[in-house]
């Protein structure tokens, strides 16, 4: 298999590939796992081993996984890894195959709905933490910053970003991170990085506020 490409931007067969939720939750899974067999993500996500096979082929289809012999026990093993690290939709005008961007907005509103649950989740959590009603580890961690930028500056800290993955992983399988526990206690970690405009927020407040009738 081909050396794995770091920040890949989604094409539009790709995102019809996620726009089925369990199979973004099969590609996201297998991100994290690095590789792994139908049996393997099946286990972890409880679902029947043959309906993850199947999203597994769609994955492959659309280029988001491909199979990888070396890590096959034999000819009939078939373990699969994903082909890039991570995502990028991209520049708006590089969409020529979905010029009215439909398959990009189908997406999108997934992302919503989807870290909307996660976000909702872990304030939740996160309340219930420091009320002292959860005693368990931390499950999720909010990190905020607000930088003054250019756009070629946004751009260079998107790039920056998204390189801190990809070596964070690689220490990992290096042994370089440290940890108490071991390596069968982990679990799947979501880790989303948002960066957007303030102007986006004060446009949002605009939007949501209605006139208010004359007295």
């Amino acid at each position: 298999m081909s050396k794995k490409e770091s920040l890949v931007t989604f094409t539009t067969p790709m995102l019809k590939a996620i726009a089925n939720p369990l199979r973004r939750q099969i590609l996201n899974t297998l991100s994290a796992m690095e590789s792994a067999r139908a049996a393997d993500l099946a286990q972890v996500l409880d679902v029947p081993a043959n309906k993850v096979s199947f999203h597994l082929r769609e994955l492959a289809k659309a280029g988001m996984i491909a199979e990888d012999p070396e890590l096959a026990r034999d000819k009939r093993d078939r373990v699969w890894k994903p082909t890039a690290d991570g995502y990028t939709t991209g520049e708006v005008e590089g969409r020529e195959d979905d010029p009215q961007g439909v398959a990009m907005d189908a997406y999108l509103s997934q992302v919503v709905h989807d870290e909307h649950r996660r976000l909702q989740a872990a304030m939740v959590h996160g309340q219930r933490q420091y009320a002292g009603e959860e005693s368990v580890e931390p499950k999720a961690q909010l990190m905020t910053s607000d930088l003054m930028l250019t756009d070629d500056e946004k751009r260079e800290l998107i790039l920056r970003f998204s390189k801190v993955i990809p070596a964070f992983r690689e220490d990992l399988k290096n042994g370089k991170v440290q940890s108490s526990q071991a390596a069968e206690e982990r679990e799947v970690w979501h880790v989303m990085t948002l960066i957007n405009a303030e102007s986006l927020l004060n446009q949002s407040h605009e939007a949501d506020q209605s006139p208010q009738n004359p007295m």
